[in-house]
C-alpha cells in the first residue's frame, strides 16, 4: 500500500482517517448518505417523455450537483478540505441554476447566450494567437470564424448568468451567501484564503502543511447537506416526482434533528 506522503491523497493510508471523520460527524454523514441515495433514486425516476427543453437540461443539471455533492463528500471524509469546498460551491452553484431552469423563464436563454459569449471569445483568442503564424492552418481557421459568425448571428446580444440575482429570483438568497459565496475565497478560487491552509509555523520558523485537515469539516458538511436537500426538494415539488414527497418529508425531519448541531459547530469553526 502506497504512504500518504508517497502519493498523498491518492493513499489508502487515509482509511483511518476516513473512519474517524465519520466517527466525529456520525449524524451529518449518515444524513449524507441518505439523502445521496435518494437523490440518485429520484434522478432515475424523473420523467424523461414530454418534457420541456428547460426540464431536460434542468436533469442534466441535477446529475452535474449530485455528482459534486457525491466527489465533495468523498474529499470531506478523506480530510482534503479545500478541495471539498471547492466542490461544494459547485454543488451549490449548480442547485441555484436548476432551481432557476425549473422554476424561473428564460434562464435556458441566458444560458445558452452565455455559453455562445464564451466560445466568441475563445476562437476571437486562437484568431489573434494565430495572426503570426507563418504557417497557420487555414482550413481550421476558416471553420473557427465560420463557427463564429454563427454564433454570432445567432446571439446577437448575449447576456451573463448572474448567480446571485438567479438565487433572489428562486428564494435561495441565503444559501447563496453561505454556501456559494463563503466557499469561494476558502475552497474554490486561488486565493489567499485558500493557500493560508498550506502554511505552517512552529516556534518562528516558517513552513509548509500538506496533508488531512479538519479545518472547516462542519461548514462543508452543512454547506452539501443544504444543497442536496434543496435539489431533492425541487425534484419533488417541480420535476415530476411527487410520489416521493412523503419520503422527502421523512428526510427533512432527520434533517431538522441534524441540522442545528451541525450549525453550532459550523459557527464554532467560525469563530476559531
Amino acid at each position: 500500500m502506497a504512504t500518504f506522503d508517497e502519493v498523498g491523497f491518492l493513499s489508502d493510508e487515509l482509511d483511518p482517517w476516513k473512519q474517524a471523520a465519520q466517527e466525529a460527524y456520525a449524524d451529518a454523514f449518515s444524513y449524507a448518505y441518505r439523502a445521496n441515495d435518494m437523490a440518485l433514486r429520484i434522478m432515475k425516476a424523473i420523467p424523461m417523455t414530454d418534457i420541456s427543453e428547460e426540464l431536460k437540461w434542468a436533469i442534466a443539471a441535477f446529475a452535474r450537483a449530485l455528482g459534486a455533492f457525491q466527489c465533495s463528500v468523498l474529499m470531506i471524509e478523506r480530510g482534503a478540505m479545500a478541495e471539498a469546498r471547492a466542490l461544494a460551491r459547485l454543488c451549490a452553484e449548480t442547485v441555484i441554476v436548476v432551481k432557476g431552469l425549473v422554476n424561473v423563464p428564460g434562464t435556458l436563454d441566458i444560458l445558452r447566450e452565455s455559453d455562445a459569449e464564451h466560445s466568441i471569445r475563445a476562437i476571437t483568442n486562437i484568431i489573434a494567437l494565430n495572426a503570426d503564424n507563418a504557417q497557420p492552418d487555414e482550413e481550421s481557421l476558416e471553420r473557427l470564424k465560420a463557427t463564429m459568425a454563427e454564433l454570432e448571428l445567432a446571439f446577437p446580444k448575449r447576456r451573463s448568468l448572474n448567480y446571485r440575482t438567479l438565487a433572489l429570483n428562486t428564494g435561495l438568497e441565503l444559501f447563496y451567501e453561505v454556501a456559494y459565496r463563503y466557499t469561494s475565497g476558502d475552497g474554490a478560487h486561488a486565493t489567499l484564503g485558500a493557500f493560508v491552509r498550506h502554511i505552517k509555523s512552529e516556534e518562528g520558523t516558517h513552513g509548509y502543511f500538506f496533508g488531512p485537515d479538519i479545518a472547516g469539516i462542519a461548514s462543508t458538511l452543512l454547506t452539501v447537506s443544504v444543497a442536496i436537500t434543496e435539489l431533492i426538494d425541487l425534484a419533488v415539488s417541480g420535476m415530476g416526482c411527487g410520489e416521493s414527497a412523503s419520503e422527502l418529508r421523512d428526510l427533512k425531519l432527520q434533517w431538522f434533528v441534524v441540522r442545528p448541531d451541525l450549525e453550532a459547530r459550523a459557527a464554532e469553526e467560525s469563530a476559531e
